[in-house]
């Protein structure tokens, strides 16, 4: 029982009131920072220039949407391949691809800025810009492209920066900007006239300054060090990094087709009404970028419930998963309801903060309110549903749910109602999309609810014969009565070892031996499989510390995979290297305990074979795993990993070799 009371998670045991407070608000935090990047220029622009200024940055904002896009291909990529490499201990790797996002994130922000500014007047034509709004689309866009090299720096750098584990970094870099851009504002276009050309400057100037910050966080960088070797081999990590980041990319692409898709037909039919082409397309962007900052408290309350849905759900405590659903869901709804309230009673007062002068602007924008956001309060149940299905290991329904109302329904809604009710039919396919999308929502909960939470074999990974993977299934806690054995009894033959000493390779000889199963990396994957965080996540989770303690969601990755050990155990006899496996056993099931080592001089040689890398790169990376494999286990054990006295046998695999470090262990397990 002594490590379960060291390791008791509070994701599992304090009030879920509690625990989203503390994970949500953060969250919430940063994402209205960087929503307020979108939303400052429009009040400004709308109070000093009038509508016109905020049809054209509605015309720009999907350029910049399309920048973004290759930003987060690039930057959420370089962030998974890194925390994935690291994970793996392939720290050389990571460093490439690391080094690969940081010099792509640069170079395509330089590309997409030449084409904008050489390709600008047809891109804001083809964005919907009218005669009237062209001028200042134009006059905003052309600053706008020469900082996208910065805004690519921005988003791309800042997902590495969190991936290096300081978040609050990133934020810092964010609210910087932020605040740059809101002082900025009024000076430029109060003060010098500027209209939105100044809204623009203070745009870039804020991305400037976040740029800055964020360059000089990746020149000492906690989890990699880059070397000019990684830098000259790092386009061999491009395509991975690609494939990590591209669901990143497509969730920004749809915003921008819908965007252009909404923006085209406003122009069309707008023309053919009262109101004219300029000031639907002018309403419409106000209202989405006011629903974008209700958008960002539901993501954010939901992202901050994310590790306690895993976490729980991995540990079985449905209840709680249910009740943290619950709750949120509660929360997401109480908060568009209040917001449905004003935009019903108190339109103008939204309108008016952006400017409002035209009687035919200020009805079409009360009208756009209204109408396209009818049914805002039925839109945080299916924003939260797509963030939970996401959590529980749901990917599909979780895909179907973001992609229903802005592809499978919104633009099919606005073609077919526009041609029946003009321009307002694009208004009215906003209420259309919602309640067709929270239908699929609800479908998919009911569908998708007693496969949820019911009961999950866990499956392991066993070696035959053949050294190929086969599964092992182990139903419950409690041994079967089909448990594997040695000598006619359930032994669990712990490894720890020394990066390079060959302490995986004596694991599945000794596995093979036996015929038991063996466990290593497979951990990774059933602890995903049972806590419903990603195995990506947990792979940078495992063996690994954060300023020599656990964060909480490492706790909750730390406390799946400790569950997943016990299960395992359960089933007999095995193999487990690593994974700190003899202290989370201790006490509950019979361990022989052994520790596999090898000078260092052996293991440089054995890593540089292996990896073919220089002494000195393999050096750096044995001493930075051993450092974090001992940090991990000494959490629970202080300062016992690797000592003689803490294991039944110590191996020096450069005396015997692994073959004969093998047939001593076996050795002294049969006479066990």
């Amino acid at each position: 029982m002594e490590q379960s009371k060291q390791h008791t998670n509070i994701l599992g045991t304090e009030k879920i009131g509690n625990l989203l407070i503390k994970f949500s608000i953060p969250g919430i935090a940063s994402l209205l920072v960087n929503a307020l990047y979108n939303i400052i220029d429009q009040i400004f622009i709308g109070q000093g220039v009038g509508y016109l200024g905020n049809g054209a940055t509605n015309v720009i904002f999907p350029l910049t949407t399309f920048a973004m896009a290759f930003a987060l291909l690039i930057g959420d990529g370089t962030a998974s391949y890194m925390s994935l490499m690291l994970g793996k201990k392939e720290e050389r790797k990571a460093a490439q691809g690391t080094a690969a996002g940081l010099i792509s994130s640069i170079i395509i922000g330089i590309i997409i800025a030449a084409i904008y500014l050489i390709f600008l007047k047809p891109l804001c034509i083809l964005f919907g810009a009218t005669d009237a709004i062209l001028p200042y689309a134009m006059d905003y866009g052309k600053i706008i492209s020469l900082g996208i090299p910065f805004c690519a720096v921005c988003a791309g750098y800042s997902s590495i920066i969190r991936a290096d584990g300081s978040p609050k970094y990133s934020m810092t870099g964010l609210l910087v900007g932020c605040v740059i851009n809101l002082i900025g504002d009024p000076i430029f276009i109060f003060v010098f006239k500027m209209g939105v050309k100044g809204a623009a400057l203070a745009t870039i100037a804020g991305q400037i300054a976040n740029a800055v910050i964020n360059i000089l966080y990746v020149t000492h960088m906690k989890s990699v060090k880059i070397t000019r070797d990684d830098v000259k081999e790092s386009a061999s990590s491009i395509s991975p990094v690609l494939k990590l980041g591209i669901s990143s990319f497509i969730s920004q692409i749809v915003l921008v087709i819908v965007i252009a898709v909404q923006n085209n037909i406003l122009r069309e039919y707008g023309a053919l009404s009262k109101y004219g082409a300029d000031i639907p397309i002018s309403a419409l962007g106000v209202t989405m970028k006011v629903f974008g900052i209700l958008m960002v408290i539901v993501i954010g309350l939901a992202g901050g419930a994310q590790p306690i849905w895993g976490y729980n759900y991995g540990a079985r405590q449905y209840g709680r998963v249910k009740k943290t659903l619950k709750i949120v869901m509660i929360i997401s709804t109480i908060v568009m309801i209040f917001a449905f309230i004003i935009f019903q009673l108190v339109p103008m007062a939204i309108v008016s903060i952006f400017g409002a002068s035209d009687p035919h602007y200020n009805d079409f924008a009360v009208k756009t309110l209204r109408i396209f956001l009818l049914l805002v309060p039925i839109t945080g149940i299916q924003l939260t549903a797509g963030i939970f299905f996401q959590s529980v290991g749901k990917p599909v329904q979780a895909s179907l749910i973001s992609l229903s109302k802005q592809i499978i329904f919104s633009i099919p809604a606005v073609l077919i109602l526009s041609k029946r009710l003009g321009v307002e039919g694009v208004l009215w396919s906003g209420p259309v999309s919602d309640a067709l999308a929270f239908l699929m929502t609800v479908l998919l909960l009911v569908s998708s609810w007693k496969n949820i939470f019911s009961e999950k074999k866990v499956t392991a990974k066993a070696l035959p014969e053949d050294e190929e993977e086969i599964k092992a299934v182990s139903k419950h806690l409690s041994p079967s009565k089909d448990l594997y054995l040695i000598n006619d009894k359930p032994v669990i033959i712990s490894i720890g070892r020394s990066y390079g000493a060959g302490g995986r390779s004596i694991g599945r000889k000794i596995a093979k031996e036996f015929n038991i199963p063996y466990y290593d990396e497979e951990l990774i994957k059933e602890a995903a499989e049972e806590s419903g965080l990603s195995a990506m996540f947990l792979a940078f989770a495992d063996e690994q510390l954060a300023s020599n303690e656990l964060s909480s969601i490492q706790k909750a990755a730390d406390e799946a995979q400790s569950a997943v050990i016990e299960k395992i155990a359960a089933n007999g006899s095995c193999v487990i290297v690593g994974r700190r496996a003899d202290q989370i056993l201790k006490g509950k099931y019979p361990i022989i305990k052994i520790f596999v080592t090898m000078p260092i001089e052996g293991r440089i040689k054995n890593i540089c074979d292996r990896d073919n890398i220089t002494p000195v790169q393999a050096e750096k990376i044995i001493k930075a795993t051993d450092k974090k494999r001992a940090e991990y286990y000494n959490f629970t054990a202080p300062g016992k990993w690797g000592k003689a006295e803490n294991y039944d046998l110590c191996i020096d695999t450069s005396k015997l070799g692994i073959d004969g470090s093998v047939k001593l262990i076996t050795e002294a397990i049969r006479k066990y």
